[in-house]
């Protein structure tokens, strides 16, 4: 008779972070007096009228290790509650999605059996997957176990069996399916280890080894995983002295750091006082400025309009020598002294007029074809006695 296995774990994944996984749930012997080492036979017709309690059914696992990596069995039946077991110690790894009868091969034997298909978590629990994956590739095929209770929302309080309850050959008629086991261990027979709820019965089968093998085994485990332990502690103690130590030196720190912060504080707080005071001053000092500068250009301002009338005056009495059609050749310059008047302006129009002057002066004396050296200066400044319209003698400075 062959063992209930895992047939295929699939590379592929049907949903993020699930594991497809295919497996052998239980053989249908179909026969009564045939039956597997528990004493179980199955018949295909019960099969087929309980397969949807299958179907959604848990994929459980009872981890030997912390890591969560390699199974060992169904968990530790800690209680029987309204009929139902309590596992205390076991896991939800995965779902059954879809379980049918179908013939298929085993290690080279065609047996009839109930299959099943589903997924596995593998985001929560890769470390198992990847045992699950080296077990397979290695060509162990991990066993199985179903679990079978009595028919939910029914009146009946136990597993129902065609012709009643035996030791051997008892045929389950009415129950559902609870769970299916990945075991680590060997199972008690060559079918996968049955766990049955019965409140006229519950049997804990025995392996194949012995009880003192598996507690040598079990010891041998728990003291590799204890020295891991020990190992991890040694080195949780050495970082909490390194993590202490990192403490200390960020205390000293802190409090070096604060302390050059104060001071820094204290400093810039003298500095503002500084600048605040020096900005003050400064402030003073602007105002005053302003208020010099005020002063300084009023009076600039009165020293032009005071320059500026004694340049008009002077101009007005150096002007009142000239007859107005001498002042005629100087006329804009003179109606727009007042609005600027300079220095410059005013020589210029004086030598304008006095230009004009000498320029008459020459043309009357060419008229009168005066034979008299043109370079004479005493003839040209006699010519310019002579026009002088008010009688007396220009002076010769007054000219130019």
């Amino acid at each position: 008779m062959l063992k209930s296995s895992i047939l295929e774990l699939s590379q592929r994944q049907n949903a993020a972070g699930r594991r497809y996984i295919k497996w052998v749930v239980h053989e249908i012997q179909n026969d009564p007096t045939k039956w597997n080492k528990n004493g179980i036979s199955w018949n295909e017709q019960y099969v087929n009228n309980n397969i949807e309690s299958a179907k959604n059914m848990p994929i459980v696992v009872q981890f030997l290790d912390y890591n969560m990596s390699e199974p060992w069995g169904h968990g530790y039946l800690s209680e029987i509650k309204d009929n139902e077991p309590v596992f205390e110690d076991s896991v939800v790894v995965g779902v059954t999605d879809n379980a049918y009868v179908d013939n298929v091969e085993v290690n080279g034997k065609t047996i009839r059996a109930l299959i099943a298909e589903g997924y596995i978590f593998e985001q929560r629990y890769s470390a198992f997957v990847d045992w699950l994956k080296g077990e397979m590739f290695d060509g162990n095929l991990p066993e199985t176990s179903v679990e079978i209770g009595k028919k939910k929302d029914s009146s009946n309080e136990v597993i129902i069996y065609d012709g009643g309850w035996k030791e051997k050959g008892r045929v389950p008629m009415i129950y559902d399916y609870s769970g299916s086991a990945i075991l680590g261990i060997e199972p008690s027979d060559d079918n996968a280890v049955l766990l049955e709820l019965n409140n006229r019965t519950h049997k804990e089968k025995k392996m194949d080894k012995t009880e003192n093998a598996l507690i040598v085994e079990l010891n041998n485990k728990i003291e590799t995983k204890t020295n891991e332990i020990n190992s991890l502690t040694n080195k949780i103690g050495s970082l909490e002295k390194t993590i202490s130590e990192k403490e200390t030196e960020i205390s000293e720190l802190n409090s070096t750091l604060t302390n050059e912060k104060n001071k820094s504080l204290e400093e810039n707080e003298k500095l503002n006082v500084e600048i605040n005071s020096t900005k003050t001053a400064l402030q003073e000092r602007e105002s005053e400025i302003a208020s010099l500068t005020s002063e300084i250009n009023e009076l600039k301002a009165f020293k032009k309009s005071t320059e500026d009338k004694e340049l008009v005056a002077e101009l007005n009495n150096s002007l009142a020598r000239y007859t107005d059609k001498e002042k005629e050749a100087a006329k804009e310059k003179i109606e727009t002294f007042s609005a600027e008047p300079s220095r410059e302006k005013m020589v210029t129009i004086l030598s304008e007029i006095n230009s004009y002057i000498t320029k008459t002066i020459l043309e009357q004396r060419e008229s009168k074809n005066n034979k008299t050296e043109l370079n004479s200066a005493a003839d040209v400044y006699g010519d310019i006695l002579e026009l002088n319209n008010n009688g007396d003698k220009m002076p010769y400075e007054d000219l130019y």
